[in-house]
């Protein structure tokens, strides 16, 4: 893996932890709507990182 396939491996999974983070705090603060946005925006931030893991493992 090059360094730069790592450094962009590394930016989808810091937007992958982010985005929970995001939504356990939009929970807390009982905000439905938000929340259900920063869900789907964790999902899919969860699946372009494993894409991406898969994809560049395969180098």
């Amino acid at each position: 893996m090059t360094k730069q396939e790592k450094t962009a491996l590394n930016m989808a999974k810091f937007i992958k932890d982010q985005s929970l983070l995001l939504l356990e705090k939009l929970n807390e603060l009982d905000m439905d709507t938000p929340a259900d946005m920063c869900e789907r925006l964790h999902e899919d931030a969860e699946t372009l990182w494993q894409v991406m893991r898969d994809k560049l493992g395969e180098e």
